[in-house]
């Protein structure tokens, strides 16, 4: 099966280049070339000529190209890199009977991690039926992301599944820094919900989403396991979220966004955990 995998040489993509280049034939499509053995094509996702060099000949796509926050880059060049460059794709994609595009979506369509006013999920656990309700430009970008998959499965039959990350956590020494600090200065991430999910089960979440067979549009949260505070989630949400409501039972220091649908529809199980990476 041939792979191409956007974004492919970035801090996340590289991961997932790897680790699915040990099972599939695997191309990164990239304005960056890979400091990795892997096949390469120098693309920009927001000029749908430059996607012309790829020739067309995939049975997957992973689209991880794009800005995966909003704190650095103008809005506007945020929406349109992120919203304009999964149109491209899509695109691309019917014009080359192409059956499966996978996107990394996010969970800033909840619209909280970067919240201008105030905003509380309305219950916990968070799950895919929560409204999407963003307030900045990058939620707003991967919420119309998600539609414009939702068009083109409905317009050209492609499978098309949106996989729902939060902080994605990587094991390099100085990312390894920022989250040590982070258990103690809790307290001014409640917008992020204390959701986080280790770059390897990234990796693996995108292996399963190759590996299911669905009806045109999906859509899941992956998450580790865990809030990454190492405190009761119960008492997070007294603290923080008063008035949302608990509708199932909160165990521990369980996520406060749910990744059930993903462990049962696409077999996902989250492995690694906090003290891997704080440790």
């Amino acid at each position: 099966m041939k792979i191409l995998i956007t974004g492919g040489s970035g801090l996340v993509g590289r991961y997932v280049a790897k680790s699915l280049a040990a099972k599939y034939d695997v191309t990164v499509g990239d304005k960056v070339e890979p400091d990795f053995d892997v096949k390469f094509c120098k693309v920009d996702v927001t000029n749908s000529s430059s996607l012309k060099n790829l020739g067309g000949n995939f049975d997957t796509i992973l689209h991880l190209a794009g800005i995966p926050h909003p704190l650095n880059d103008p809005p506007a060049d945020v929406f349109h890199i992120n919203a304009f460059g999964t149109f491209n794709i899509l695109q691309f994609s019917a014009d080359n009977n192409i059956k499966k595009v996978v996107l990394a979506s996010s969970e800033s369509t909840l619209g909280f991690a970067f919240a201008r006013r105030p905003h509380s999920p309305l219950y916990f656990p968070i799950d895919e039926q929560h409204p999407l309700e963003p307030q900045d430009a990058y939620g707003l970008s991967k919420v119309c992301s998600e539609e414009i998959l939702k068009s083109f499965s409905r317009g050209y039959g492609i499978q098309t599944i949106a996989l729902r990350f939060p902080w994605i956590w990587v094991p390099e020494e100085r990312e390894r820094e920022k989250y040590r600090k982070l258990v103690s200065d809790y307290a001014d991430w409640y917008k992020n919900l204390w959701a986080w999910v280790g770059v390897h089960d990234v990796a693996q979440a995108f292996g399963k989403a190759i590996a299911y067979n669905g009806d045109h549009f999906d859509r899941f949260f992956i998450t580790a396991n865990d809030n990454w505070t190492g405190r009761p989630s119960r008492e997070l949400i007294g603290e923080f979220y008063t008035s949302s409501q608990i509708v199932q039972t909160l165990k521990g220091t369980c996520s406060l966004i749910s990744s059930d649908l993903a462990k049962v529809v696409l077999k996902y199980s989250p492995e690694e955990k906090v003290s891997d990476l704080l440790d």
